[in-house]
Formats: structure tokens, C-alpha cells, sequence
């Protein structure tokens, strides 16, 4: 890309957001496939003692269900709990990890105690990347597995067009 030597390096990535420094394919390396990416992306985990790290007997299950807008960057999600051992302490999206790995909280469900929670985050790029290449978890501990007592990858699709 030529920078042009009297506009600050700061501005141009406005102008070029603006469009007032057009750019051929040929000079940024390809061509533009925004207009092909889904905008709104639907989320959803399937929790069970089995996919906890470790694995654990507990009959407890929930899920993860939400969208992801990447224009704006905000996941809004819901989440259930049934059965668990007692109540839950923590109930988190964590990432990056493949669903044999273990991976640092991200984001936190409030009052994961009430089995049933809802919540809207602002997500960065990298975190945006992460979630919607599938390396996403949810999980949800306990007093008796504080480790985890369910756990699901989160799995994401485009939101069908209307």
C-alpha cells in the first residue's frame, strides 16, 4: 500500500475506512469478500459432566444458546443448568482450546447461580476470531467439581438470511 507522504499514518486507516484512498485488489494482495461473510453468527454448546476436564458421573446438563454480531461485536447468550450438584460458583465461556484442552476464562455469565443466566459482551478481534473458528468453550463448576462439572464447545453457524 502507498502511504501518502502528508496525510499522518494515524489518518489513513480512517480514510481508507472512509474510502477516500482507494485501494485496487492488486495493492492489498485480494479482493474484498466482506460482502460474502455472514454478519450475524448463531451460537450454541451442549454442557455435560462427560466433556468436563476432568470427566466426571454427574447426571447434571445445560446449554449455551446466542448470536454473535459482527458488526457490532456483541455476543448476547443464554444459559441453563439442570441438575448439577449443588449450585454453580462459575459459569464461563473460555478460549482459546481444542475440547481436550483447558484454556483461561473470557467471559463470565452473571449470577451463575440463578441456573438460568443471561448476558451481552463487546468482543475484540481476537476474541471474535477464536469464537467463530470453534476454539470456544463454556463450563460450568461447582463446590464438589470446582475444576468443572459440565462443560461444551461452542459451536457456531451463519444466522440463515430472511
Amino acid at each position: 500500500m502507498y502511504v501518502y507522504p502528508h496525510f499522518p499514518k494515524s489518518l489513513v486507516g480512517v480514510l481508507l475506512f472512509a474510502g477516500a484512498l482507494p485501494l485496487s485488489a492488486a495493492e492489498h494482495g485480494k479482493a474484498n469478500t466482506t460482502a460474502t461473510t455472514p454478519n450475524v453468527w448463531i451460537i450454541r454448546a451442549d454442557l455435560d459432566s462427560a466433556a468436563a476436564l476432568p470427566s466426571n458421573s454427574e447426571p447434571a446438563t445445560g446449554d449455551v444458546t446466542g448470536t454473535y454480531d459482527r458488526t457490532t461485536h456483541i455476543l448476547r447468550f443464554n444459559a441453563r443448568f439442570l441438575s448439577l450438584s449443588g449450585p454453580a460458583l462459575n459459569a464461563k465461556f473460555h478460549g482459546p482450546a481444542a475440547f481436550d484442552r483447558l484454556a483461561g476464562a473470557i467471559v463470565a455469565a452473571p449470577r451463575p447461580e440463578a441456573r438460568l443466566v443471561s448476558g451481552t459482551v463487546w468482543l475484540d478481534d481476537e476474541q471474535e476470531q477464536d469464537l467463530l473458528e470453534g476454539r470456544w468453550y463454556f463450563n460450568v463448576t461447582t463446590q464438589k467439581h470446582p475444576q468443572g462439572e459440565i462443560r461444551g464447545m461452542v459451536h457456531v453457524t451463519p444466522q440463515p438470511a430472511n
